[in-house]
């Protein structure tokens, strides 16, 4: 992803996410709150970022990134949480393993 690219998206979202909590976009203030929500988790927030970083130079950085995000909520959701693996908690898992990774690109590219 490019510095352009990177910023172009990071502009979009702050604007949908501000416009829909603004004027009150259920469909959009709900899974964003839930996300923010599985941000909180030390262990994600942990493993997110480790990987994110170790993976900071390698060609199919979002493949991987994606890989490993499925992995850590299925293993978070699994043996830490016990609840089910057909959750929706479990999406939500993977989206702020996600936020976490565009987080650091992000910062990568301010420095």
């Amino acid at each position: 992803m490019s510095k352009r690219t990177c910023f172009i998206i990071f502009i979009a979202a702050l604007v949908v996410i501000m416009a829909s909590f603004v004027l009150g976009f259920g469909a959009v203030t709900g899974p964003v709150a839930e996300t923010f929500a599985a941000m909180k988790g030390i262990y994600l927030t942990v493993s997110a970022l480790i990987v994110s970083l170790l993976l900071l130079k390698q060609k199919y950085y979002w493949l991987l990134v994606l890989g490993c995000a499925v992995l850590a909520a299925l293993l978070i959701q699994f043996f830490i949480v016990g609840g089910s693996l057909m959750s929706v908690a479990v999406l939500y898992k993977i989206a702020a393993f996600a936020v976490y990774a565009y987080l650091v690109q992000l910062v990568r590219y301010m420095i």
